[in-house]
């Protein structure tokens, strides 16, 4: 589930997710408003943490792949 689905359905707000997340409401707007994604293994971890597991490190990716290009061993490609 993408995190703007997760917030609209269970009614969550960006700034009190932050908050629960231990994140600062900036990345949180900048995840849901320009298709950014945590970038610390942390992040994502602390996120499915807070959504109970709804939003997972593979929803990211699959949110993602769409508009950006990916780097693989330090190479763009």
């Amino acid at each position: 589930m993408k995190l703007t689905d997760y917030l609209h359905k269970n009614r969550i707000r960006a700034n009190a997710f932050a908050k629960v997340a231990q994140v600062t409401p900036a990345a949180v707007c900048s995840w849901i408003n320009h298709g950014k994604m945590p970038r610390k293994i942390e992040t994502l971890r602390r996120v499915a943490a807070a959504t109970n597991g709804q939003v997972t490190a593979n929803d990211w990716v699959d949110a993602s792949a769409d508009n950006s290009r990916w780097v693989v061993l330090g190479k763009e490609e």
